[in-house]
C-alpha cells in the first residue's frame, strides 16, 4: 500500500502564546511507512541506534533563523554547535500480519530556541528514520514570525 521508506506530509503549525509572546510551536505532521518500522523501543541502545551515532534520534528537527531572507543555523553561544531538537520516536510498528502504517505526529517545541536566543523569524526542518535506516522525505514549515 505504502512504499517502505517513510513518507512524512507537513500538516499544520500552531504558534501559542503565553502573556501576548510566542511561548511554543506544534507542528503536526503525517506520516506512512508501508513495513511498519518507524520508531524505537527503549532498549534500542546497541549501534546503529546508540547514544552518539547518527541514528540514535529517528525524529530529526532542525531549526534556521531566518534574516533577510537567508536560512542560518542557530549557533548556541561560545560553541560551535547548532541547536536542533531531534528526538526519539516511540515504536509504531501495529501487532498482526499487516504491518502498513499511517498516522499524525504532533511536534510540541519551545518558541525560544535556546535561554538568550530570540530569533525573529524561524524555519523548522523535519524528517524521520526507521529501524532499516530509511531517511523519510524533508518537510519545512514557512517562515514562522515571532512576538517577543
Amino acid at each position: 500500500m505504502f512504499p517502505n521508506e517513510p513518507i512524512v506530509k507537513l500538516e499544520k503549525v500552531e504558534q501559542y502564546q503565553r502573556n501576548g509572546k510566542d511561548s511554543s510551536v506544534v507542528i503536526t505532521l503525517s506520516y506512512s511507512d508501508g513495513d511498519g518500522d518507524i520508531g524505537l523501543n527503549p532498549s534500542d541502545t546497541f549501534p546503529p541506534f546508540n547514544f552518539g551515532s547518527p541514528y540514535f534520534y529517528n525524529l530529526i528537527v532542525k531549526v534556521y533563523e531566518v534574516e533577510n531572507g537567508m536560512q542560518l543555523p542557530i549557533i548556541i553561544p561560545l560553541t560551535t554547535d547548532t541547536i536542533f531538537f531531534n528526538d526519539r520516536i516511540t515504536n509504531l510498528t501495529p501487532t498482526g500480519k499487516n504491518k502498513s502504517i499511517t498516522g499524525n505526529i504532533a511536534i510540541n517545541l519551545n518558541a525560544i530556541p535556546y535561554p538568550g536566543i530570540l530569533p525573529d523569524t524561524m524555519i523548522y526542518k523535519i524528517k524521520i528514520i526507521d529501524r532499516k535506516l530509511n531517511v523519510s522525505n524533508e518537510v519545512e514549515t514557512q517562515p514562522l514570525r515571532f512576538v517577543r
